[in-house]
């Protein structure tokens, strides 16, 4: 087949497939806009982690428990948020899945079920966690005895020494699913330079999920405090590029020669 039958062919693949995805743009529109509102909740949420833990985090379980009794609202506010962080990426996650599987169906699908389980995982485990040691906290402040709070400070004991490896698992896992969504983001309308910034800011990912496991690493908290930002930034790229796609769809008709 000469070059310009390949290109004809090829022309005529991405002419189906966007005919197809006309059915998607409702998902696709609601994606893009969640997207962007996310690149604020990001940034919010970012903002209140740094508040509460300004004066440094606490070196065990009962000093926990008595710097979250005096932080409860910021505290419950702080968890709840990233909860509504990790809602607002569920439709945006489907919506990924359908536009890359074109490009490689495999990575495509791995990525999605990947961030699909991080969402998953960061919800009902990380931050449910956390806000069981912010209520743990509640009840520690209005405690009257020692008795109760030991018992309270015993109860928070797994909780408090877990979430350092939960924040691992849900700063790795996240990561590691937007990595393989970027390899067949090469080859499509999003283009190499998202395809690349967005491996370049998942890797800091990769490398901030250490960071709980070695606090005393200066750059592995760089890596940290830049990451949260910028995947918020590459994903509200994302949702952009996503919002600019939807509005060429409707443009798009079959044509009778070459049927979808």
């Amino acid at each position: 087949m000469t070059n310009g039958g390949n290109m004809a062919l090829a022309q005529q693949n991405v002419l189906r497939t966007e005919i197809r995805e006309k059915d998607w743009r409702g998902l696709f529109s609601l994606s893009g806009i969640l997207l962007i509102v996310g690149l604020f909740s990001s940034f919010y949420v970012a903002y209140l982690g740094r508040t509460l833990y300004s004066p440094g985090y606490p070196a065990d379980p009962a000093a926990y428990l008595k710097f979250i009794s005096e932080h409860q609202s910021l505290a419950s506010i702080t968890w709840a948020w990233w909860i509504v962080g990790d809602l607002l990426a569920i439709a945006p996650t489907v919506a990924m899945y359908i536009l890359l599987r074109p490009y490689n169906h495999t990575l495509a699908l791995l990525g999605s079920l990947i961030v699909i389980f991080y969402l998953i995982y960061d919800f009902s485990v990380t931050e449910l966690n956390s806000l069981t040691l912010v209520n743990l906290g509640h009840a520690y402040a209005a405690a009257t005895s020692d008795v109760v709070r030991t018992s309270l400070v015993g109860a928070a004991t797994y909780g408090y020494y877990a979430l350092p490896l939960e924040t691992v698992l849900s700063f790795g896992i996240g990561s590691l699913g937007w990595i393989l969504w970027c390899i067949p983001m090469f080859k499509s309308f999003f283009g190499r330079w998202t395809a690349i910034f967005g491996i370049v800011v998942n890797v800091l990912g990769l490398l901030a999920a250490a960071f709980p496991l070695f606090p005393s690493s200066s750059f592995l908290g760089l890596c940290q405090f830049l990451c949260i930002r910028l995947i918020a930034v590459w994903l509200c790229i994302i949702g952009i590029q996503l919002l600019v796609y939807v509005r060429r769809l409707p443009k798009i008709q079959p044509n009778p020669g070459n049927p979808a």
